[in-house]
């Protein structure tokens, strides 16, 4: 083989590899089809019994987004709300907190912000009625909407 067509073999091989491992780091940056995961929370507090509704939930390395989507059909018997996690969340050095995107009190719609609210350490997710921690109403239905994103232990 003469020594041009030997140098022009290597340099496609080196090609190719480089292609390989360009390709293989793709694959592990890719987020795959099929992301969300149902769960059921192993514990409520603030109804007779855990709402029906979409309860998921995707992690990815470390970070954890929730997806909830609260159903009807419990009453509401505290003046509290709050699911169990799907992992422990992690010593952060503060709560996580946002808006829930709708939220029900007592059967009605609320016209003010309720949020979410995840402390370090811990295994549930808490709901509160306004942007403090306002309580809801211990009767009728309530229903909690919510995007929520935290880091895992």
């Amino acid at each position: 083989m003469d020594d041009k067509l030997m140098e022009t073999l290597e340099a496609l091989a080196k090609e190719i590899s480089s292609l390989k491992r360009e390709v293989t780091d793709l694959k592990r940056r890719e987020i795959p089809a099929g992301i969300w995961k149902t769960y059921t929370p192993s514990s409520q507090t603030g109804w007779t019994a855990l709402p029906s509704g979409t309860y998921r939930y995707t992690a990815i390395g470390k970070l954890v987004i929730l997806h909830i989507a609260m159903g009807g059909g419990n009453t509401s018997n505290a003046n509290t709300a709050k699911i169990a996690l799907p992992f422990t969340a992690a010593n952060f050095g503060g709560s996580m907190t946002g808006a829930n995107g709708y939220a029900i009190d007592n059967g009605t719609a609320l016209t003010t912000m309720s949020r979410w609210a995840i402390a370090p350490n811990s295994t549930v997710i808490n709901f509160y009625k306004d942007a403090a921690t306002g309580a809801w109403t211990a009767s009728g239905t309530k229903r909690i909407y919510c995007v929520a994103i935290y880091e895992r232990a």
